[in-house]
């Protein structure tokens, strides 16, 4: 199971992050961290596949309020056994 770490960079309006914080929240494949000065909120994903990852990855940058996606780390060595 693919593992990706991810930063998210906010909207300035606080409803569109406000709606970020909602859509990301209903999806059981990501954990959100804490909110990094209201403009950058990191999460973490667990898919099923790397194709799956990159989907939900690019999914993220399409959100009405996510103005860019910086992958940190993705750790897929479950993908390697």
């Amino acid at each position: 199971m693919p593992i990706s770490s991810l930063v998210l960079t906010l909207d300035a309006s606080p409803e569109l992050r406000a709606s970020v914080l909602r859509e990301v929240s209903r999806d059981p494949r990501i954990t959100l961290g804490p909110p990094l000065e209201e403009r950058w909120l990191p999460v973490v994903t667990e898919t099923h596949s790397l194709p799956e990852g990159e989907a939900l990855a690019e999914s993220l940058r399409d959100l009405p309020g996510v103005s860019f996606v910086d992958v940190v780390m993705v750790d897929f060595s479950e993908e390697e056994r």
